[in-house]
């Protein structure tokens, strides 16, 4: 038996070898991966989820040899560290108008945790206001603004302050915080659902949403998580 399936993920293992899938990747360039026997295949997602750089990306590793070569100490924390700012300036330079900070976290389901303490510190407000067949996260938080109760059942969530509504409705996000208007800090959305099935919203949906919040004082949490960074074509698609 392969470790991974003795020992890391019995139930996915199985399934995998149903559907002709249990392969070892030994090789991937670009789109294309290569299994053991040399067999190639194509990605058509050029990796998974957030990740739109493919596979062995010369630059990437290139960028990696640069920081061995040069001696860089990993992290000091109390420091001016100079990649993350950097990093950060060119990130506020392709934002949208408006963001002039930014926050670096090791996961999606981080960087979400991160918006939602965010947005309850500044409005003082504890409601999270999520939507439907979304997807944020499998951390405590993050889970419970994921709209799939086939991936909560069990683990105490969705925690108290998270409510849920369909995605892609206006109307029903105004009459949610009209009924509540001093009980929701945010409202998450992703501007795409992606894990969902890549669900797109109807033509101005977020504009609306982003309206219908700044009147209730509600933070518009944009999840770009899967499409920001060009993977649908535009630099976010928000």
């Amino acid at each position: 038996m392969h470790p991974f399936a003795a020992f890391v993920n019995p139930v996915l293992a199985k399934r995998l070898k149903e559907l002709n899938l249990d392969k070892v990747f030994t090789k991937g360039k670009g789109c294309l991966l290569y299994d053991a026997a040399g067999d190639a295949y194509l990605d058509f997602i050029s990796a998974y989820g957030a990740l739109p750089f493919g596979y062995n990306h010369p630059e990437l590793w290139e960028a990696l040899r640069r920081v061995e070569a040069s001696g860089e100490p990993s992290l000091v924390q109390p420091s001016f560290l100079e990649a993350a700012g950097e990093l950060a300036a060119q990130l506020v330079a392709l934002a949208p108008c408006g963001i002039d900070r930014v926050t670096f976290a090791n996961s999606g389901a981080e960087a979400v945790e991160a918006a939602f303490k965010l947005a309850r510190v500044s409005t003082g407000r504890m409601g999270i206001l999520t939507t439907a067949n979304s997807f944020h996260g499998k951390t405590l938080g993050a889970l419970s603004a994921t709209g799939k109760s086939l991936y909560q059942d069990g683990f105490g969530a969705p925690a108290p302050g998270f409510v849920r509504i369909d995605y892609g409705d206006a109307d029903q996000l105004e009459l949610t915080l009209t009924a509540a208007p001093q009980f929701f800090a945010a409202f998450v959305v992703e501007p795409i659902q992606g894990e969902g099935g890549i669900i797109i919203p109807p033509d101005g949906y977020l504009r609306r949403a982003h309206e219908i919040c700044s009147h209730y004082g509600v933070l518009l949490i944009a999840d770009e998580i899967q499409t920001g960074l060009g993977r649908t074509g535009r630099m976010f698609a928000v």
